[in-house]
């Protein structure tokens, strides 16, 4: 079952990297960077779905350096739930891919000053 979701993952990948167009949203306290493709952006209603990189600032405690998400944001009721996540050991979401996962998340609100709620403004502008 890994091996076929790192596979979907890989595709998944390939196809975000072929038409991207990733801006740069924040830094957070710690110095993550993030950033949005904005070639991703899917309107639903009131949500966006998008593709989103964060760089760590340091590696993490398994090596990792940077994670690409697959997030929705409703920008009425100022709601996110991550979608899918992919673990990479470089930075920009390259080099090798240490592990991927359909995220098991719910609806949370989006607090005003995170990372979260500059994102929420940079994607529902």
């Amino acid at each position: 079952m890994n091996k076929i979701l790192i596979i979907i993952a890989f595709l998944i990948a390939s196809n975000v990297y072929a038409n991207s167009n990733w801006q740069l949203v924040g830094e957070s306290a710690t110095g993550n960077v993030f950033f949005v493709d904005h070639n991703s952006f899917q309107k639903s209603g009131d949500s966006i779905t998008f593709w989103g990189i964060i760089n760590y600032t340091n590696r993490d405690q398994y090596g990792n350096l940077s994670s690409k998400i697959q997030q929705t944001i409703n920008c009425r009721t100022r709601e996110t739930i991550d979608r899918f996540i992919m673990i990479y050991d470089d930075i920009n979401a390259k080099g090798k891919l240490t592990s991927s996962f359909e995220a098991k998340d719910k609806w949370t609100p989006i607090p005003p000053d995170t990372v979260n709620w500059y994102i929420f403004l940079h994607v529902c502008k």
